[in-house]
């Protein structure tokens, strides 16, 4: 790769330090002036609507399996089963298909993801037409759905910040948010329309259909490919890496700490909301409405987060948010009529959605692209993996004690650690727009700069510019061979860099060396 083709990988990253420091007010659809970006999420808008068709109709389906089976006492315990059905494979390959995002084409292999997701939906849809279906069928097929998306949604969060700017990352992030629950909303007011002259099958054989849009935008863009950072680690090395990063960061800790918990205890609900139809004694087209209502509130959270691309306190809207949402879950759990159940699931929506915007902004800022991929498998993980086994747990305590006292209990864990973060946890709480590349960058500095792994790699290639220029008083410092010819800045790493001499108490210093350091390992990894 030559380094103007670098220096044009790196400023699609949105790794633009000077647009990090100072992004301005930017418009919730300033993502959509970049073209591939604008492809991507209309495919992801029609896409995600024929998945919401099918969601709205196959949790209906189970509910009627049940009723079918004489066991209707069950139907939580049959939507927690297939919650299950997709957590194990999820927790199995989640990992893994981070690896293979931060080493493969991107568009290729999403390619290969939504098309086989097509043709799983297109199975479900002819034994649900034919009526040969059943619980056993609907798990199996959930379980090889999990496995495919365990690849395909790191895949595609680590892709979209190579398609827009930093400063208008907030804005591609809320975006993709509003396009999967904007889909929330039509989705299963669109179903519960067409359930009646079409069935279940019929909604799920839109839904393959519906995959041909976002084929189509993938085979439209430019390709993606795979930045060249040097030998690569075994497969179990790269996990291990990903996740020591992860784990050297205190902001990312937490992030994923409460993603988990909600994901266990309180984001299920939306699984669960047959249950909650059941519960209230409504039918199918009620089950629409709270679909819909949840619907509207997480597009309403979506477009507030693409809205926030200049918000500087992250960790404390993130925290607030999280506070938030198990607080409205209790609230939800109390009510007993289909207009208080609709208010209230909008509500719990809206403040998820907040949450995960900036839940994913700190991930996606605080990441190098060399391992973006395995630390947004770790989201992904949680979402397939935990959230699916959470809809079991609450499945399950709901068949016990009833399906509102299941989101009490959940909505009272996740608010005490929402309040604890909040008064303990110093370093979530204050993270900020500004601090996120520096934090990131001295994570990576720590995880790096080490004597013996650094001694005798060979020549990098970097473009020269920006901070890279003010690098090159701390590059003779540190002991490191350089030279700028051709627009580009050439540099060989000496044994003496273990020692950073040139790392010292000036914030322009330290920034400059952990930028060097942080270019030097993408390149030569």
């Amino acid at each position: 790769m030559t380094g103007e083709e670098l220096a044009s990988e790196l400023e699609a990253e949105g790794l633009d330090e000077a647009t990090a420091a100072e992004p301005g007010r930017t418009s919730a659809w300033s993502a959509l002036e970049h073209r591939d970006f604008r492809l991507f999420w209309i495919g992801l808008v029609v896409s995600n609507i024929g998945t919401w068709m099918q969601q709205f109709g196959l949790g209906w389906l189970v509910v009627q399996l049940a009723i079918k089976d004489g066991v209707p006492q069950l139907a939580p315990f049959y939507l927690g089963l297939v919650g299950l059905s997709r957590a194990l494979p999820g927790l199995a390959f989640g990992l893994f298909g981070g690896v293979v995002a931060d080493r493969a084409d991107r568009r290729r292999l999403l390619l290969v993801t939504q098309s086989s997701a097509a043709v799983f939906a297109g199975i479900l849809a002819f034994l649900a037409i034919s009526n040969q279906i059943n619980i056993v069928e609907i798990v199996l097929i959930s379980a090889l759905n999990s496995i495919i998306f365990s690849f395909d949604a790191p895949t595609r969060q680590a892709m979209v910040p190579r398609l827009v700017s930093e400063k208008q990352l907030m804005s591609a992030i809320g975006l993709n948010s509003a396009a999967f629950n904007g889909a929330t909303l039509v989705g299963p007011l669109v179903g519960g329309v067409l359930i009646i002259p079409f069935g279940v099958g019929g909604l799920m054989l839109i839904n393959a259909v519906s995959y041909l849009a976002i084929v189509i935008a993938l085979l439209l863009m430019r390709p993606q490919p795979v930045i060249d950072y040097g030998p690569r680690l075994s497969l179990l090395d790269s996990i291990r890496e990903g996740l020591s990063f992860i784990r050297g960061d205190a902001v990312l800790r937490w992030v994923v700490l409460l993603s988990i918990a909600t994901a266990l205890f309180t984001r299920p609900y939306i699984q669960l909301l047959p249950a909650e139809a059941q519960l209230l004694g409504v039918g199918a087209i009620e089950l629409s409405w709270l679909l819909a209502a949840s619907g509207a509130g997480a597009l309403g959270g979506a477009l507030v987060t693409a809205s926030l691309g200049g918000w500087k306190h992250r960790g404390a809207l993130l925290v607030g948010a999280a506070f938030a949402h198990g607080t409205l879950l209790i609230f939800f759990g109390l009510q007993h009529t289909v207009i208080g159940a609709m208010v209230f699931v909008g509500l719990t929506s809206l403040a998820v959605m907040v949450y995960l915007g900036m839940a994913n902004t700190l991930m996606q800022t605080r990441t190098p692209d060399a391992l973006r991929g395995r630390v947004m498998s770790v989201q992904t993980m949680v979402f397939i993996g935990f959230m699916p086994l959470g809809q079991m747990v609450l499945g399950s305590v709901g068949t016990l004690v009833g399906i509102n006292n299941a989101f009490l209990v959940g909505g009272v864990i996740v608010t005490l650690l929402a309040g604890y973060a909040a008064l303990r946890v110093t370093a979530l709480r204050e993270a900020s727009r500004d601090g996120a590349s520096a934090g990131r960058d001295d994570v990576l500095a720590r995880a790096r700069l080490d004597r013996d792994w650094l001694r005798d790699r060979p020549l990098a290639t970097l473009p020269s510019g920006g901070l890279l220029r003010d690098a090159e008083p701390v590059l003779v410092a540190m002991g490191a061979e350089h030279r700028v010819a051709d627009g580009e800045l050439d540099i060989r790493v000496s044994a003496a860099i273990g020692a950073t001499p040139g790392c010292g108490p000036s914030h322009h210093q330290q920034r400059a060396c952990t930028m060097t350091a942080r270019h030097l390992t993408q390149k030569q990894r």
